[in-house]
């Protein structure tokens, strides 16, 4: 994943609620998942491994956020644990086994939860974080990002 791809998600959870982070980090896992599929056909077996294991990060992540007392989540759970066990196989044996299949669970999961997101009225997790506009800006030494606090960032 790019340096850029990257900041798109870091500003995005920095303005998620908690709806809209769960889609954010579904789209990171499933990202992580095609680099590694790439990189699998690409045969760089270390980038492959290196993919797999922060997709695994996020599985870990999500996993430990759900609450299991629902009966919904403890359902949601277990397919997440599903995901993340083959994930591990995948890691260990350097092949890409059934992560196709998960990245297609993964992406349902998504728009599940993009539909659910915008009934999440709670606001942003990091409601302390500064604003973010959307773009740049030319300044005098290129572009610069600016923020709500004062706060502006060159590029």
């Amino acid at each position: 994943m790019t340096e850029e791809q990257m900041n798109a998600y870091k500003m995005r959870i920095s303005q998620a609620g908690v709806g809209d982070l769960a889609v954010v980090m579904l789209e990171m896992e499933i990202d992580w998942i095609g680099e590694a599929l790439k990189a699998y056909a690409d045969r760089d077996l270390d980038t492959f491994t290196d993919c797999v294991g922060k997709a695994q990060s996020v599985q870990v992540e999500l996993m430990s956020t759900l609450n299991r007392s629902n009966e919904v989540a403890a359902d949601v759970y277990s397919v997440y644990a599903f995901i993340n066990k083959q994930l591990i196989e995948a890691k260990i044996k350097r092949e890409p086994l059934d992560l196709e299949r998960c990245k297609g669970i993964l992406e349902k999961y998504r728009k599940s939860f993009e539909q659910i997101a915008p009934t999440d009225t709670a606001g942003p997790i990091m409601a302390d974080s500064e604003k973010v506009y959307a773009g740049l800006t030319y300044g005098t030494g290129g572009l610069v990002e600016s923020s709500v606090g004062g706060t502006e960032y060159s590029v």
